[in-house]
């Protein structure tokens, strides 16, 4: 381990005599490590709880609470348990040493210091957890990757199946020609099948969007937005969907916003937003997209006066715990990741984005981006 990497770890040494504070502190300090000192149990805990430690140095014959004692205690705090503890002592019989293993110390360092082999000792030591901190990431990252490939085997199982399988009976209808294509039927037929396809087509947008995200594989690629522009080309492409739901969609921009931000994720947010509030509003209703400057921000609003949020759902909404889906007005499905990639694409882009809803009154979704 080169000196680079130990300056990345600290070094907590505990001992109520300060000659050997500054003697050992002198010798790990040389190696390139962080080091923390203290005099007794109390401060030492103290600064474990505010900062990071990797190793333990710790006496053994200290006033008031010992080492073997407060090593005891520290292996009771998960957030400490896991931190490695070497005893140093002059006492080395058997039984000092099984006590010290008991109460869940890693190794000893008998008084007076050798420099090479308190060194050594604290080298492997400090090798040792970090490669045990490694392999936590990677089973973390395993798990994660886990629950990536479920969510999208979930999603393709049934949110993209069930879609692709009615439009398949449905062109199947036509094919075989039994209906007239001049019949009020046969046109019906065709709107549901254009319906069908641009839902499943965004479904597996977010879904695609997703994975990347998930997978580190995403791009992000900040310019200068007009966000006019934005919100005007998003109603453009949401008017079809609000006309057939005979609903409206309005829009008012303030001239002159310009936000730096990726222009795909800022889209997908937009869509989807606006997508969500068409779906979740009855026939009759309104959806509107405004944007204005408040406190050197640009505050895009995405309002409509839809069915609402339960309260117990508004909290489960941005966060990955499974699918939270519910059928729009009009039937229309969903796989819940709209906006858990609203949430992570506002976050990458130095944005907030908040909510507020009450049931048969409407839901306002609000993003904030610098100016």
């Amino acid at each position: 381990m080169s000196e680079l990497q130990k300056k990345q770890f600290s070094i907590l040494v505990v001992d109520d005599n300060k000659e050997n504070l500054k003697v050992v502190s002198n010798f790990l300090k040389t190696e390139g490590y962080q080091i923390a000192l203290s005099l007794n149990a109390a401060d030492a805990l103290n600064i474990l709880q505010e900062n990071e430690i990797d190793l333990i140095l710790l006496d053994v014959m200290m006033p008031g609470v010992d080492g073997f004692t407060f090593c005891r205690q520290l292996k009771k705090d998960k957030k400490l348990a896991d931190i490695p503890v070497i005893f140093l002592t002059a006492k080395a019989e058997t039984a000092d040493l099984v006590e010290g293993f008991q109460a869940g110390g890693v190794d000893y360092i008998t008084k007076p210091f050798q420099k090479e082999e308190l060194i050594a000792r604290a080298n492997n030591h400090i090798a040792l957890a970090h490669a045990k901190k490694m392999i936590s990431r990677q089973a973390l990252q395993i798990r994660e990757i886990n629950r990536t490939k479920d969510r999208l085997y979930s999603v393709i199982a049934h949110d993209i199946k069930s879609p692709f399988a009615n439009i398949s009976m449905l062109i199947s209808t036509l094919a075989e020609g039994y209906l007239d294509p001049s019949s009020e039927e046969y046109d019906e037929i065709l709107q549901n099948i254009n319906t069908s396809t641009q839902e499943t087509y965004s479904l597996l947008e977010n879904l695609l969007h997703w994975t990347r995200s998930q997978t580190g594989n995403l791009e992000q690629s900040p310019e200068a937005l007009n966000v006019a522009e934005l919100i005007t080309n998003t109603c453009r492409l949401m008017e079809p969907h609000a006309q057939r739901k005979q609903i409206a969609l309005h829009h008012h921009v303030s001239d002159g916003l310009v936000i730096m931000a990726d222009s795909n994720m800022i889209r997908s947010v937009l869509q989807n937003l606006v997508n969500n509030a068409i779906k979740f509003t009855k026939p009759g209703g309104e959806v509107r997209v405004e944007a204005s400057e408040q406190n050197d921000e640009a505050v895009i609003e995405v309002k409509d006066t839809g069915i609402g949020i339960p309260e117990e759902n508004k909290k489960k909404l941005f966060k990955d715990e499974g699918q939270l889906t519910t059928r729009g007005t009009g039937n229309e499905k969903g796989s819940g990741l709209g906006l858990l990639l609203a949430k992570d694409f506002v976050l990458r882009n130095n944005g907030s984005i908040g909510i507020e809803s009450k049931e048969g009154k409407g839901t306002s979704f609000t993003l904030r981006f610098p100016l």
